[in-house]
């Protein structure tokens, strides 16, 4: 029986509000940013103050901003007085206190306004339901409590809200909320290794078949296998946007002004449409990655093993650096599927990307590719199908999700017999 540890993640949950008294927010939004230079001023005047702790330091800068009981007894005004007419909330004023501290701690001097975005502590918001939140806004006269209506994902129910902050962008407002939520399994991978007895290997072609699965145990075996599809009915929908884009540029080409620049219209029409390459390779990333968790849970394999295509990739490897990067989406689906995995329990390990996609996973051989009812070739792309020098014959995709799953083990095994070997030292 695994020895499971809990743990904790925090995850962010975008919410936008319903455009309700827009300039209030705008104008809250200007408020914060005045207190939080107002704080900063101070700071970098007297960096002195940066070496206390987080709570002496925030108690010594409402001293010097507000006074204590005893200067106003005296009739004293603190040296770094806020403007009366301001009559900053207390736990608006910690906020922008708070984001102060951390700018002057981790930044350079700033010789201008700072840009940020409120935080709302709790006191300047209440009453945060499944479809409204009320919060505390500046109308440019006084702070008055104001509920909005919210659309976005459901928060879910056991997790803690932490303190929103407030996005502004144009005419729309958001409310950036982190939850935190347990996490039933946070073991490493080596404890993992030592108790699990299979792991899951995921690849991820770019071709009709978006990722193939595998399951593998401790000995490399083959136990199931799943291929995730989806890549036609994406790529119809991804050339449906191009050809507007290329009608679009085409038109402009044709009518003799095209000089690399474009109308008003024409711009909002041709962002929207990349916008739209977007939100497809979204969609598409979500549900491959979710496809994979599904399997696993399923398949009750508690640790993933994929490709990891941050290291250097060369520039020959065509696929993986082509001008078209609204195509290839293995990196979109790999980050989803790290954080989703996490949350249930399951953990996203990785292997470098060396000669996952062009040797033999059963002897190690250099493959040829070749399709359906044509020679095979040395070619590195292209073909779904492979032949080795040994005559082992497959498919390239599922060959890939093999090695990828029979390379980590190799490594694993080698990290296992030195520390054995220590082990063995010591004694």
């Amino acid at each position: 029986m695994s020895k499971e540890k809990t743990g904790f993640i925090i995850i962010t949950y975008k919410l936008r509000l319903y455009s309700r008294h827009q300039d209030w927010l705008l104008l809250t939004k200007q408020m914060y940013h005045q207190v939080v230079w107002h704080y900063y001023q101070i700071l970098i005047q007297e960096t002195v103050l940066l070496e206390q702790s987080t709570f002496l330091l925030l108690r010594k800068l409402e001293e010097l901003s507000i006074g204590t009981k005893e200067m106003r007894a005296r009739g004293e005004d603190p040296p770094w007085e806020l403007e009366k007419k301001w009559k900053v909330p207390l736990y608006f004023r910690r906020a922008a206190i708070n984001t102060a501290i951390g700018l002057a701690r981790n930044a350079a001097v700033r010789t201008e306004p700072i840009d940020c975005s409120p935080v709302f502590y709790k006191g300047i918001y209440r009453e945060f339901s499944e479809d409204s939140i009320e919060m505390k806004l500046f109308n440019g006269e006084k702070w008055k409590w104001v509920k909005y209506s919210y659309t976005g994902r459901s928060i879910p129910k056991e997790g803690w809200k932490l303190s929103p902050t407030l996005k502004v962008e144009k005419d729309v407002a958001y409310l950036h909320v982190p939850v935190k939520l347990e996490v039933k399994d946070i073991r490493t991978v080596e404890e993992r290794m030592e108790e699990e007895e299979l792991l899951c290997a995921v690849a991820f072609p770019d071709s009709e078949v978006l990722a193939v699965c595998v399951i593998l145990d401790r000995e490399g075996k083959l136990k199931k296998v799943r291929f995730l599809h989806g890549g036609k009915r994406r790529e119809a929908q991804r050339k449906r946007v191009l050809r507007r884009l290329e009608k679009s540029r085409k038109s402009r080409q044709g009518s003799g002004v095209y000089q690399g620049k474009e109308s008003v219209e024409e711009g909002m029409e041709n962002r929207r449409l990349f916008q739209k390459l977007v939100q497809i390779n979204q969609y598409y990333a979500h549900k491959i990655s979710r496809e994979i968790l599904t399997f696993c849970q399923e398949e009750q394999v508690r640790l993933i093993v994929v490709p990891n295509y941050k290291e250097t990739i060369p520039l020959w490897e065509y696929r993986l650096n082509r001008i078209d990067f609204y195509r290839w989406q293995g990196r979109a689906m790999i980050r989803k599927l790290k954080y989703k995995s996490f949350r249930e329990g399951i953990l996203v390990t990785t292997v470098p990307p060396v000669h996952l996609s062009d040797c033999c996973s059963e002897c190690s051989g250099k493959i040829r590719r070749y399709q359906e009812g044509k020679k095979a070739s040395k070619m590195k792309y292209g073909g779904s199908l492979f032949v080795c020098p040994n005559g082992h014959r497959g498919n390239t995709a599922l060959n890939t999700a093999k090695n990828i799953g029979r390379y980590f083990l190799r490594r694993f095994q080698k990290k296992e017999e030195v520390r054995m070997t220590d082990v063995s030292e010591t004694e």
